[in-house]
């Protein structure tokens, strides 16, 4: 019997996938057979296996795990399926679907490290929240906070009741994305509330530019532009963002306060902006800068002119009709994910996760559980759902 750990959240975008990619990697390198699996999964992909969450796709890729994608992921939500979930009379055994996989992915292994979706009560819906997966897995919980102190500690707390009210052990907390300024004053608020619930702080984990931002591969993924000229720098980090909706002079100003790979957006009107561009290394030091990608926006391509331009300046060139507010709004609304050939972001995972968490004591608190057999589950679902429905 394996070792289960699940991986909880406070929300989305905390960094899950992230700690959960750290800690298969360390147990890897140390000889332990690991397992993954999502059992409820929302960002899905279509891939040669059927569509599979997003997460499990990268843990497959880089780490070669020889289980179904559909094992690994056994529920996939897609758009309209609470619905139908919920005008169901009979409704699907989802217990079974996720018992059938784990016990494929954890056939023969040490570990296996389940990942959660959002935060403890997502999938309630469908009778089938965080706590309710940790629960049917038999799986230990350490939960994962973006670090603060007053919002953190009330998400925490809300999210720990929340699964301990099903009977789940929350081991700990890990706080991610913690501001560096800040880190003192939150490890210590943070030490204080775990002790008083009597949790262990396993990690405080500083803010990361490079795993809090998305690379240019995933900008186009999620835009989907035109892709006018391509530089095939895909796994680099985008750090900022520059809208060109103001005077030429104000644009220079704007971009004199960034540093590192810059996305530059503006409608293809902004002429006078896109002929400035060669010349932006003469108005102002760019030794800590660098023009990655322009994002064109508007009802028209740029001219081939103004592309010409921006190849000379080795620029990935982009184009997405429509206004550049909307455009705006779609870059805003990304959900920062890694993805299998973000080597620069899998490095800088590796480095700056393991160096701020004490996953062995993590380890040190999971103990092999018996999971009940399926069928078991499959009366108490259908029973539970008959109940619910009368």
């Amino acid at each position: 019997m394996a070792k289960n750990l699940f991986i909880a959240a406070t929300g989305k975008d905390v960094g899950k996938s992230t700690i959960s990619f750290a800690l298969i990697d360390a147990l890897k390198k140390h000889g332990k057979r690991v397992g993954f699996m999502k059992p409820v999964g929302q960002r899905w992909l279509p891939t040669q296996w059927g569509e599979v969450e997003e997460d499990v796709i990268l843990m497959k890729e880089h780490f070669g795990f020889g289980e179904a994608p559909l094992d690994m992921n056994p529920v996939v939500i897609k758009r309209g399926y609470t619905e139908e979930y919920l005008n169901k009379v009979i409704k699907p055994d989802l217990s079974s679907s996720i018992i059938r996989g784990y016990q494929k992915v954890a056939k023969d292994k040490d570990y296996v490290v389940i990942e959660g979706t959002g935060h403890a009560g997502v999938g309630s819906v469908l009778n089938k929240s965080n706590a309710d997966v940790a629960q049917l897995l038999n799986a230990k919980v350490v939960l994962l906070v973006k670090g603060g102190i007053g919002s953190a500690i009330d998400r925490l707390e809300l999210n720990r009741v929340f699964f301990e009210q099903q009977g789940v052990r929350v081991l700990g907390v890990i706080a991610n994305k913690v501001i560096p300024t800040k880190y003192d004053k939150v490890k210590r608020a943070l030490e204080q509330y775990c002790a008083a619930k009597k949790l262990k702080l396993y990690g405080v984990i500083p803010y990361s530019s490079i795993l809090s931002n998305p690379t240019l591969g995933q900008v186009i993924e999620e835009l989907k532009p035109t892709v006018l000229h391509d530089t095939n720098e895909h796994d680099a980090v985008i750090d900022s963002f520059t809208v060109g909706a103001s005077s030429l002079d104000e644009f220079i100003e704007f971009v004199k306060q960034k540093e590192g790979n810059m996305l530059l957006i503006f409608p293809t009107s902004r002429t006078d902006i896109t002929f400035a561009i060669p010349n932006l290394k003469k108005c102002i030091d760019m030794s800590n800068k660098r023009t990655l990608t322009i994002l064109f926006s508007g009802r028209n391509k740029p001219s081939d002119a103004a592309v010409t331009i921006l190849k000379d300046e080795n620029v990935t060139v982009l184009w997405k009709k429509g206004d550049t507010f909307s455009l705006i709004s779609s870059l805003s609304s990304i959900s920062i994910k890694t993805r299998p050939k973000d080597n620069f972001k899998i490095d800088e995972i590796k480095r700056m996760v393991m160096k701020n968490i004490q996953y062995k004591q993590i380890l040190s608190r999971l103990t092999t559980v018996p999971i009940q057999h399926g069928r078991m589950h499959s009366i108490k679902e259908r029973v539970r759902n008959l109940l619910h429905f009368n």
